[in-house]
């Protein structure tokens, strides 16, 4: 008699235990979770001649540099815009602030979806059990939605830590990001008939009247000179750096693509693209490149700061 009220207590907890773990099953397996909403694929703004046009390479989380860059370049000033080309979150210490610093400035400050952004939205999409599905073959994804497709990144590219960015982010932080951002965004310059199209990885110079593949904009750096729908983030046989076969033979003059996400090439100033992955979190620099208006015609002028060294 004397342990029965230890048998009782014990049998108690295991009940308990079993409980919890029956409502904790049932949470992540059984009730949905949150979704994301719809990303637009491609944006169009108008800019005006007195506006200030700000470009952004891959800041990684790396938000200090980001504030360091952004006081350089007067961001405040009336009339300026702000553009990150991507990948400005995941491998830095501080993505949430990025993302939040988006929130705080959405009236000037926009946004281009890198391949690690749409990595992390993916992870959490599929966070239940991505690391057994990415083993299984034909496994059903639950994909990132954008207005004109349904993407699911490459399994080998989406990890752990994607999967733990996307807990710290939280449905909040994501949905933010889905809102705030497109996958490209093109900026008319109304004073010189010339447009700036702000991708994150590149851009086919055949591009008009074509819809963009999401795979290809956010991911490529590679791509068939004869059939441009050929595009890899790695290099294949015949393939040729996207960017070498924008020349005046092959795509319109009034066009400039800026981008990032080519780390290994660095700052890469062409004619009509403009690579802006200066290497920050691996401790290069944060770049910008400032458009503006002045004397009857628009003036280039570069910016960076010097980062520290992360990974």
């Amino acid at each position: 008699m004397a342990n029965n009220p230890k048998s009782f207590w014990l049998a108690l907890s295991t009940f308990i235990f079993v409980l919890l773990s029956l409502v904790y099953t049932y949470v992540i397996l059984a009730v949905p979770a949150p979704r994301l909403p719809s990303i637009a694929t491609q944006r169009a703004i108008t800019a005006v001649e007195n506006e200030r046009w700000i470009f952004v390479g891959d800041v990684h989380g790396m938000y200090d540099e980001l504030q360091e860059l952004l006081s350089l370049v007067d961001a405040e000033k009336p009339d300026t815009h702000v553009v990150l080309l991507g990948d400005f979150v995941s491998k830095g210490p501080q993505s949430g602030k990025v993302v939040h610093y988006l929130e705080e400035n959405r009236n000037s400050t926009h946004c281009i979806l890198g391949n690690h952004e749409i990595n992390v939205m993916f992870a959490y999409l599929n966070r239940r059990d991505l690391k057994k599905r990415l083993s299984r073959k034909n496994s059903r994804w639950d994909p990132v939605v954008f207005d004109t497709e349904n993407y699911v990144p490459r399994h080998d590219q989406v990890n752990n830590k994607h999967k733990l960015l996307a807990q710290q982010l939280g449905i909040s932080k994501l949905t933010s990001m889905a809102t705030l951002c497109s996958a490209e965004l093109q900026i008319h310059l109304n004073a010189s008939d010339h447009t700036l199209i702000a991708v994150h990885a590149g851009l086919a110079p055949d591009f008009e009247g074509k819809q963009p593949k999401i795979g290809d904009i956010t991911t490529m750096k590679y791509m068939l000179p004869k059939d441009h729908s050929k595009t890899s983030k790695y290099k294949f046989y015949k393939a040729r750096r996207w960017f070498k076969l924008w020349n005046a033979d092959t795509a319109p003059e009034n066009v400039t693509v800026l981008y990032g996400h080519d780390a290994n090439s660095g700052l890469n100033l062409r004619k009509q693209t403009k690579g802006l992955d200066s290497g920050c979190v691996g401790g290069g620099k944060l770049t910008a490149l400032e458009y503006v208006y002045k004397n009857g015609k628009y003036h280039e002028y570069l910016h960076q700061v010097k980062c520290r060294q992360f990974m």
